[in-house]
């Protein structure tokens, strides 16, 4: 009985003592392809110095960092592929351009290992993945979800006024009003008045005029920030009041012409980030750094694979399993993927034009806009 009893005390003590070891991450093995030369390589940059950053606060989680260039070819991407399966890396962050993705993703889901891009967009490359059982991960947002949430935002605002969809011609301003109209118009919601523009001029005499005679009150563009400000500046010297919302092309420099205050624009979370992005604000400003371009969304990648390295450690399930199964706190705010790798959450936000700078579009500024609008 003495025996038995040390038996299984000790046995106690040994479960005891294993509880209390601290879980150790599977040392993760990451694959950035990113720009290494030319107009990107800015971009490049960015995503390098965010997973530097995150590694050098989080050290033992990576096993390595391994770079690849991204020559935004489809040549330069079959050539990252083989480049990340024969550095045998486990997962692979980064193709910033659709051409060279494509390339990647048949090859490396060949070597099982998956892609995760922080700036490709297209829906289609979403659907041929699908298709074709392609590894692929999606922290970017869709571009299908730009019109889901402008017409969301025109159907609750807007619904009790005279508004316009107005196009610039160019096939991504197309395609937005275009998606737009069909979602409204689903919802029983028509325009009063769809247009489109030739852009790129100093100003905008005769659209302005159409808008005028429709009586229109409320402007959609689907075009470049600067042709809106050329529509806002000739609107105001034909004394028209015009309130006016765009898509993620607002996001861009101001140039000669100002929007008008209260624009407001259907903007990427990476471009605009929210309170989630605090303390990667402060880890970048730690290091000299300015939290812009890619650097957010590139650190968002970077915390959802620490976090997949950390659940390996107490788990059978492979990265895939985790991505697919998990939800993720990081600079963007909370992260899940479907079965299909794309991004659960919009991955746009609205925001609001004051004094000449875009913020997140809160609930009071809603509410404010609703009451204007009653």
């Amino acid at each position: 009985m003495k025996t038995r009893y040390l038996l299984n005390r000790l046995a106690l003590i040994a479960a005891l003592s294993f509880a209390a070891t601290p879980v150790r991450a599977e040392p993760l093995s990451v694959g950035l392809v990113i720009p290494q030369s030319g107009q990107f390589a800015l971009l490049g940059q960015h995503v390098r110095e965010a997973f530097q950053i995150w590694d050098q606060s989080n050290p033992g989680i990576y096993a390595d960092i391994v770079e690849g260039d991204d020559g935004c070819t489809a040549q330069s991407g079959a050539d990252a592929a083989v480049a990340m399966a024969e550095a045998g890396v486990d997962i692979v962050v980064g193709f910033l351009c659709t051409e060279s993705l494509a390339a990647a993703l048949p090859l490396l889901t060949e070597e099982s290992i998956p892609v995760m891009t922080l700036t490709v967009r297209a829906d289609i490359v979403g659907e041929e993945a699908n298709r074709l059982g392609w590894k692929f991960y999606r922290l970017a947002p869709r571009s299908g979800a730009e019109a889901e949430i402008a017409a969301d935002a025109i159907f609750r605002l807007w619904a009790d006024k005279s508004f316009a969809l107005i196009e610039d011609g160019a096939i991504s301003g197309r395609e937005l009003v275009e998606a737009i109209r069909v979602k409204l118009e689903d919802r029983g919601l028509k325009p009063t008045f769809v247009d489109n523009f030739r852009p790129g001029q100093d100003t905008q005499p005769s659209l302005v005029r159409r808008l005028r005679s429709a009586g229109i009150t409320h402007v959609f563009v689907g075009g470049e920030r600067s042709d809106m400000a050329v529509i806002a500046k000739e609107a105001d010297y034909q004394k028209l009041p015009l309130k006016f919302m765009g898509g993620d092309a607002l996001h861009a420099p101001q140039g000669e012409n100002p929007l008008p205050d209260g624009t407001i624009a259907v903007l990427s979370d990476g471009a605009i980030p929210g309170p989630d992005a605090e303390t990667a604000r402060s880890v970048f400003e730690d290091h000299g750094l300015i939290a812009e371009g890619l650097r957010i969304p590139a650190y968002a990648a970077a915390e959802i694979l620490g976090a997949v390295a950390t659940r390996q450690g107490h788990s059978n399930g492979s990265v895939e399993d985790l991505l697919r199964q998990s939800t993720f706190s990081t600079a963007l705010g909370t992260v899940t993927f479907t079965d299909q790798g794309e991004r659960r959450e919009p991955g746009f936000v609205l925001a609001i034009l004051r004094d000449g700078e875009f913020t997140r579009m809160s609930i009071a500024d809603a509410a404010q806009l609703r009451q204007e609008s009653q």
